[in-house]
């Protein structure tokens, strides 16, 4: 993984080959310049997958070369191949490796459906830089508005 990249400490242990796989759709998805990396450890929480991987694209085009990369270099994993384009144009793209499922997001879909939030108990087991820098941000702002109000 890229140097940017942050595994978190003391999470429950992961299917060996999931994790690998995991971190090969990241490394793609580092190349690629998407934004907001986000892996999940699903295996505690919900029978059905392993690990969830979150990322989003900037545009409707890097959401197609995203997953259109993904699934060239790791296509032989898929469980269903090809892309479809309304799922492009819907801003929400899946790739499911059984195991481990990929969620490629367009900014306003990914707020909308927020799946950080749906699997919040899941531990994290891997967070981009840009989101360590986002969540560091947030909490200085919430440690600066502490218990101030306005007009007071």
């Amino acid at each position: 993984m890229a140097s940017a990249a942050k595994k978190t400490g003391s999470q429950p242990t992961v299917d060996p080959q999931a994790q690998k796989l995991a971190e090969q759709i990241i490394e793609i998805l580092e190349e690629k310049s998407a934004s907001r990396i986000l892996s999940i450890n699903l295996e505690h929480v919900n029978p059905y997958f392993c690990i969830f991987v979150i990322a989003s694209a900037n545009s409707m085009v890097q959401l197609k070369t995203l997953g259109r990369e993904v699934q060239k270099r790791l296509g032989h994993e898929l469980r269903v191949k090809g892309l479809k384009t309304d799922d492009i144009e819907s801003g929400w793209v899946i790739l499911d490796f059984s195991d481990v499922i990929l969620h490629l997001f367009l900014p306003d879909q990914r707020a909308f459906y927020n799946l950080e939030r749906l699997w919040g108990d899941a531990p994290v087991i891997y967070r981009s830089q840009d989101l360590i820098a986002e969540s560091e941000a947030g909490n200085k702002k919430g440690q600066t508005a502490g218990g101030k109000h306005h007009g007071d």
